[in-house]
């Protein structure tokens, strides 16, 4: 796989996912953050959104190298945050092990997209 391909489905994934943090109707399901704080849901939903827009819109334009490494790290900081709002701060694990194990499988699942992001980053700071 090409870095284009991850950073056109990485992009794709930031989109969607803004998209339905910004739609107060849609669930995002695992990614939601919290369903008691909407307004930093929709905030981080923005942010996603224009991630993901300049991740799409870097595949079809020229734009600098430098640019797309600062973007790329303020999706990666974005997303780092809202792994430690919504799997830390307000949804930690239950004591069953079903739930931890479920938390757990979520974390690792964000972990892989944080990583799709580090990856994008850091081929962009070459």
């Amino acid at each position: 796989m090409s870095v284009r391909t991850l950073q056109a489905i990485v992009g794709i994934f930031f989109l969607l996912l803004g998209f339905m943090g910004v739609l107060p109707d849609v669930d995002e399901g695992i990614f939601a953050i919290s369903n008691r704080h909407l307004a930093v849901e929709v905030v981080f939903g923005l942010v996603e959104l224009v991630c993901g827009i300049i991740m799409v819109f870097g595949l079809f334009t020229v734009m600098r190298r430098k640019m797309m490494y600062r973007a790329s790290m303020v999706v990666l900081i974005f997303w780092i945050l809202r792994m430690i709002f919504s799997r830390l701060i307000w949804g930690p694990p239950q004591a069953a092990l079903a739930s931890v194990l479920n938390w757990l499988l979520i974390i690792s699942v964000e972990s892989i997209v944080a990583a799709s992001v580090w990856l994008l980053a850091s081929t962009y700071n070459r």
